[in-house]
């Protein structure tokens, strides 16, 4: 038995203590070679498939988000200075990030593209793009090192991921560290969120965005209507003029369910690995198996995301945001006969109509290991069930019985027992 326990201990050390555990075996992250959308571009670009407009801006950027389906209605722009491409950001250069299902892309006017997609293997893989130069074509690098030393932490689950960052910053878009920051997610009061990014749209509750600060001097919350940004920047070198207030919160909840669905992932990877090693009591795939309790314990958090458990409420009448994008966002979604989707959005009160997220249907989630995925849809069923599970009581049983709809006629894995 102590022989057991002191395995056990070394076990959950190992997974949890060790830094960028995700490099060793059998993860191997950096070393590993991708095969997502970016390296699939690359061929086409060596291949002489892709062409690109010589000069970059704009329309590199157009031609990078028409490639990977990105909606172009998803801008938002953020001025703080907290990314790779920093000494070209300021408030009247701010950064536009764009995202889809699986990808997302960065952009600041006179830079490079930054692209970080889904790959099956490795979960998302982060990329810089060069615009092509006369003759030349486009070059695409795929970067470890770099974004990971912001991108793999404490902040994104403690893997390669994505964080939506509020701060204070100065005049001259430096965040002053000072004062603090804040990760944001579908969790943070609203007056805590977007220090250092624009919003554009009517929020009924007071938030930091479009605003800058002293050393001395805290960001305080204030209302803000703005239907574009055209009297506050130069919206001209942008490819809408928006920063819209519902894509940047369906962004955070986005970011959160991709760094769960990628620490499952690599922790049940990595435990699985070791588990090799283990005693037969603790190698065993039953319930009693190291990495079976790791699959469980990291499907309670997953369900959680996927449920909004702990969603802020929102004041008064919500938010209003760009109707280009609640259109774009709501056409890349799959529907029922009787035309519901999980992406349906309700703005007041709560984000989603139906409190389930669309991100079971991102590769990240399909590309879950058999046994996270099924423990997920075993818990699933069991919250959404007419019974129910007293962690969710936040969901009504009409909203229950019409998320078991949309899964059942949407999600063929979801009805499997």
């Amino acid at each position: 038995m102590k022989r057991i326990l002191t395995a056990l201990v070394l076990a959950v050390g190992i997974l949890k203590g060790s830094p960028d555990f995700f490099e060793m075996s059998p993860i191997q992250y950096s070393k590993t070679a991708s095969s997502d959308e970016m390296t699939r571009l690359a061929s086409e670009i060596s291949e002489g498939k892709w062409h690109a407009a010589s000069g970059g801006g704009k329309e590199f950027l157009r031609a990078v988000l028409e490639r990977l389906q990105v909606p172009v209605e998803s801008q938002v722009l953020v001025f703080s200075k907290t990314s790779l491409q920093n000494s070209l950001i300021n408030q009247g250069n701010p950064r536009a990030i764009y995202f889809s299902l699986d990808a997302y892309v960065g952009w600041v006017p006179g830079g490079k593209v930054e692209v970080i997609v889904e790959d099956e293997k490795l979960g998302p893989v982060f990329y810089v793009l060069s615009p092509p130069v006369g003759d030349k074509a486009p070059v695409i690098t795929r970067h470890t090192d770099t974004c990971l030393q912001c991108h793999a932490n404490s902040r994104t689950e403690g893997v390669p991921g994505m964080l939506i960052r509020s701060v204070n910053p100065d005049e001259n878009s430096h965040p002053l560290l000072s004062h603090g920051t804040t990760l944001v997610d579908y969790r943070t009061p609203m007056g805590k969120r977007w220090g250092g990014w624009y919003v554009s749209g009517k929020s009924d509750d007071p938030h930091l965005g479009n605003q800058s600060t002293t050393a001395d001097i805290e960001l305080e919350a204030s209302l803000t209507d703005l239907k574009d940004l055209s009297t506050t920047i130069n919206t001209d070198k942008y490819l809408v003029p928006t920063s819209d207030v519902v894509a940047l919160m369906v962004l955070e909840h986005q970011c959160r369910m991709h760094n769960l669905f990628t620490k499952a992932k690599m922790n049940f990877l990595r435990s699985a690995w070791f588990q090799k090693s283990m005693p037969a009591s603790l190698a065993s795939d039953d319930e009693d198996g190291m990495a079976w309790k790791s699959a469980n314990q990291l499907a309670d958090e997953i369900v959680e995301g996927l449920l909004f458990k702990d969603e802020v409420e929102l004041a008064g009448d919500g938010v209003i945001g760009s109707e280009a994008f609640v259109e774009a966002f709501g056409a890349g979604g799959v529907r029922t006969e009787s035309d519901k989707s999980l992406r349906d959005l309700r703005l007041y009160a709560r984000l989603f109509k139906y409190r389930c997220s669309y991100m079971i249907y991102s590769k990240a989630f399909k590309g879950l290991p058999p046994l996270v995925k099924a423990r997920v849809l075993v818990k699933l069923r069991a919250a959404v069930s007419e019974e129910g599970v007293e962690e969710f009581d936040h969901l009504s049983r009409r909203e229950k019985k019409s998320i078991r709809t949309i899964l059942e006629e949407t999600l063929p894995d979801f009805s499997s027992k």
